[in-house]
């Protein structure tokens, strides 16, 4: 990654975990011997900024020490390393469109068809050469919803115009 998104990624990554941080306000900290709800997210948005202002630390410092030749050498390896992946994008906007019909068809066909069929067409999308492997991990997502959700916790998701 380039000295400028890292340092441009770890501001956002700042903002977000101070966003975090402040909506956390909202739940009470309580007594240390009985936390109340603000507690885990306090810790969790504090190691977030802890961690994302490290980075910006790191990447800024690195660019300080660069000389006016590495910084051009850094953005033409860089170019170079986007011209070379560009070929992902397709993938990524595909998957997208495979989420969104996903989501769109939930409540038509229900959720564990619609799951089914959008693991397998998504694990295809990532890669898996077969059919065997896709079909195996949607049907051991499906039963692992069913029984979780279903089984375990008395929740119901809708079944569609199938079921």
């Amino acid at each position: 990654m380039g000295i400028r998104k890292e340092i441009a990624s770890s501001l956002v990554l700042i903002l977000c975990g101070a966003f975090f941080l402040l909506y956390d306000t909202r739940y009470p900290l309580d007594q240390w011997a009985n936390p109340g709800p603000g507690v885990f997210p306090l810790l969790a948005g504090g190691i977030w900024v802890i961690l994302a202002a490290s980075e910006f630390i790191r990447a800024f410092r690195k660019t300080g020490s660069l000389t006016e030749e590495e910084r051009s050498k850094e953005k033409i390896r860089f170019l170079r390393e986007i011209l070379q992946r560009n070929t992902g994008e397709r993938k990524v906007l595909l998957m997208i469109a495979v989420f969104i019909i996903y989501l769109s068809m939930v409540k038509l066909v229900g959720f564990f068809t619609s799951t089914f069929l959008f693991v397998i067409v998504s694990s295809r999308l990532m890669g898996a050469k077969d059919w065997k492997g896709p079909v195996t991990l949607a049907a051991g997502t499906n039963l692992f919803c069913y029984l979780l959700f279903e089984v375990w916790l008395k929740l119901s998701f809708s079944r569609g115009i199938l079921f």
